[in-house]
């Protein structure tokens, strides 16, 4: 069990890590509006498409970790995971959760039986 939670901690760091984000860049872009008032419209839209970029790059690392776990614990349905953290994250991850939870107790229903 502690190898689950190990498992599932990573992801849970990573999505508090990409929800974190949001707020400071919101000052941040501010303080740049505030301090740079001639900014020209490409920079803006620069400046305005950061937290895009970090977004998918969470979302593409998060797509990473999955494939790398789903080698790890021999697991299937690699692409439905995919697919669903491409759209959001936290289902992606739902969705490796419940796949591990059902490898293991199958697992356990061998080894006991």
């Amino acid at each position: 069990m502690s190898e689950f939670i190990k498992t599932l901690n990573k992801y849970v760091i990573l999505l508090i890590v990409s929800s974190l984000w949001g707020m400071p860049w919101l000052y941040i872009r501010w303080f740049l509006f505030q301090k740079y008032e001639n900014i020209n419209i490409e920079v803006i839209k620069v400046i305005n498409a950061i937290p895009n970029y970090f977004d998918w790059f969470f979302r593409i690392l998060i797509i990473v970790l999955l494939i790398i776990d789903f080698k790890k614990y021999n697991l299937k349905n690699v692409i439905l995971s995919c697919v669903a953290a491409l759209f959001s994250p936290f289902l992606g991850i739902f969705v490796f959760v419940i796949l591990l939870l059902l490898d293991v107790k199958k697992q356990m229903k061998i080894k006991f039986m």
